[in-house]
Parts: C-alpha cells; structure tokens; sequence
C-alpha cells in the first residue's frame, strides 16, 4: 500500500481567546480528500489545545507517493 505526506495548519481559538496555530504533518494512504485531511488535522489540533474552537484549517501535499 502507497502513502503520501500530508500537511496541515490549524488555527484554533483558546478559552482565553489567544489564537494559535497547531501544524500537524503526517504520512497517510495515498488520495486522501482534503477534508479527511482537515478532520483528522483538526481532532489533533483541538486535543492539543482542550477547549478551543477551530477558526480556520489549511492542507496541502507534495503529491508524491511512498
């Protein structure tokens, strides 16, 4: 089975109201959609940040395959 790099910027809001950026970049199985990118990017993001709120979220990938 072929993977490919993904990455992702997660801008997420604090209970304090700081926003921060959570940068998640992982290998995964090849022709994952931008939004399963997104999901599993923003579960991260919020499980680093308890209590956030996403704000906004950016994927991307090389393309290449592994």
């Amino acid at each position: 089975m072929s993977s490919q790099y993904y990455m992702a910027e997660v801008h997420v809001r604090t209970k304090a109201g700081d926003l921060v950026t959570i940068y998640n970049d992982a290998f995964g199985p090849c022709g994952m959609s931008a939004s399963e990118v997104r999901a599993a990017a923003e579960k991260v993001a919020l499980a680093e940040v308890p209590g956030g709120k996403v704000e906004g979220s950016r994927v991307s990938t090389d393309g290449k395959q592994i």
